[in-house]
């Protein structure tokens, strides 16, 4: 197996078998790295599960350390900043630190974006104060659309989301985070990312707004996603997506017969995707068929 593979079929378990992937992190994850480009990827792997999956901040932290001692990382390189941000995140998560005061404003902000994403599934309030404070430091100190923390409050925001609307079912604090997270999304989204990012961040509302129970909202962004799509060549992949929530929205609001056109349209779209994207797209349309 190479790292690749690896690092591919670690983030295809994760979520289901996230001890057992932490586990392999370090055998056969650590035994495969060659390149300095390789060990972020896995270092942000090596976060979310033992962060935000596990709750193991102190061994997420040690992991890291082992991952910044490789001869591969020079001091003071881009990567060795990364890692360092990333144990500064388990610290921070984890109760053990706070490091942000010695950081810079985009560097202290992009830790707590990161902490609010990371902590989400043990801390609810804590999550949207850490999500509060990030958006609000993007304000305060005024930084710019290409500043590394706003793309990363859209992520940190995205995945937050994302991750609520996963839950089989949600506390009010929870759904009022989800749509607080999906929002903050497609603000930031919309400063920091292209089209393809601001479509998503559409779709991504409008999943939200269906596990809110607003089929109306949802059909909304629904809609709003699939204009931005046709104005960027109706990407088949996009389309075929953006059609899907459409038609959730659509069956979630008791109009049957829209939902059928819609998926026909699906249909339609699917047969026009390469066989790569139908492999990963079958399972959404085979759901609606059913």
């Amino acid at each position: 197996m190479d790292f690749d593979s690896f690092l591919d079929q670690a983030w295809t378990d994760h979520a289901e078998q996230a001890a057992a992937v932490a586990e392999r992190l370090a055998e056969p994850g650590l035994t495969l790295l060659q390149q300095e480009d390789q060990i972020v990827p896995l270092a942000f792997l090596a976060q979310h599960v033992h962060g935000q999956h596990l709750g193991r901040w102190a061994e997420g932290l040690a992991f890291q350390q082992r991952l910044a001692a490789l001869p591969l990382v020079a001091a003071g390189s881009a990567t060795a900043q990364s890692l360092q941000r990333f144990g500064a995140v388990l610290k921070l998560a984890g109760g053990l630190a706070d490091e942000r005061a010695g950081q810079s404003a985009s560097d202290a902000t992009r830790i707590t974006a990161m902490t609010a994403a990371a902590v989400n599934a043990h801390d609810t309030a804590r999550s949207r104060a850490l999500l509060d404070e990030a958006t609000a430091a993007v304000a305060a100190h005024a930084l710019p659309d290409d500043d590394p923390a706003v793309r990363a409050l859209a992520i940190a925001a995205n995945n937050l989301a994302g991750t609520l609307e996963d839950l089989p079912v949600r506390s009010d604090a929870e759904r009022a985070l989800m749509i607080l997270a999906a929002d903050t999304g497609r603000v930031f989204w919309a400063r920091a990312g292209t089209w393809l990012e601001i479509e998503r961040a559409e779709y991504r509302l409008a999943k939200t707004w269906l596990k809110a129970g607003d089929a109306a909202q949802a059909h909304h962004h629904a809609l709003q996603c699939l204009d931005i799509v046709q104005a960027h060549d109706n990407v088949p992949l996009e389309r075929f997506f953006g059609l899907e929530v459409l038609a959730l929205a659509q069956r979630a609001a008791g109009d049957n017969d829209a939902c059928a056109t819609t998926l026909a349209q699906m249909r339609l779209t699917f047969e026009g995707l390469d066989e790569g994207d139908k492999g990963w797209c079958r399972p959404t349309l085979a759901a609606f068929e059913s």
